[in-house]
């Protein structure tokens, strides 16, 4: 191998290193773009944790969505050891394309919201997701769920299929369409979109607040 050979293949050993580095420290980027719009409470959001905290951590979730269960589950356990500081929104984003009772199971939340059970409806939804997510029409199943959580199942059916609720869902979607979000859950911290690589980064990264 003469001398012109080595310096070509010491060069591009140097370039996949070099290639390599930067798309690990892509990938483990915390935060990567600003979505200060996205970072104001609004009276028709439903929060949890610190409400008057000055960190704002807003999630976009489907609830059909398996990963977004994981992460329910994650960080329910997470407010087991303490309360994080910062107050925690939640906002739609069914994917509906691949999960067709993804937008009911939203009307369902909200549903459940307009009688200040939002949260233990969500947490119903994720648990029981294996349960309703195939049915061909899972309404009776949400109301199910309703009457589990002594709602007043009448006023819930009828606060589900209102234009009030569905369009409050779709505010959320074309929000997050808007700035540019394509995948479940997504979350932004105080205008800063999360990009962490487990979920322990992202355990560290809010109980840092």
């Amino acid at each position: 191998m003469n001398t012109k050979n080595i310096l070509i293949g010491i060069s591009a050993i140097f370039g996949t290193f070099i290639i390599l580095f930067f798309a690990y420290k892509l990938t483990n980027t915390p935060v990567v773009s600003d979505f200060l719009e996205v970072n104001v409470i609004r009276k028709t959001d439903n929060v949890k944790w610190k409400a008057d905290s000055k960190n704002i951590l807003v999630e976009y979730s489907d609830l059909q969505c398996p990963a977004c269960k994981a992460f329910n589950s994650f960080l329910i356990d997470l407010e087991k050891t303490a309360t994080p500081n910062a107050a925690l929104v939640f906002r739609h984003f069914p994917l509906y394309q691949i999960h067709p009772n993804a937008f009911s199971a939203s009307y369902a939340a909200e549903a459940a919201g307009l009688q200040n059970k939002f949260w233990e409806m969500e947490s119903a939804l994720y648990d029981k997701q294996l349960e309703w997510s195939g049915l061909p029409n899972p309404k009776e199943y949400f109301v199910k769920l309703a009457k589990s959580l002594e709602l007043d199942v009448e006023k819930f059916t009828k606060d589900m299929d209102s234009q009030a609720v569905k369009d409050k869902v779709q505010a959320d979607v074309s929000e997050a369409e808007k700035i540019g979000i394509n995948s479940t859950p997504t979350f932004i911290l105080n205008g800063k979109k999360v990009e962490v690589a487990t979920m322990d980064e992202f355990k560290q990264l809010i109980l840092s607040l």
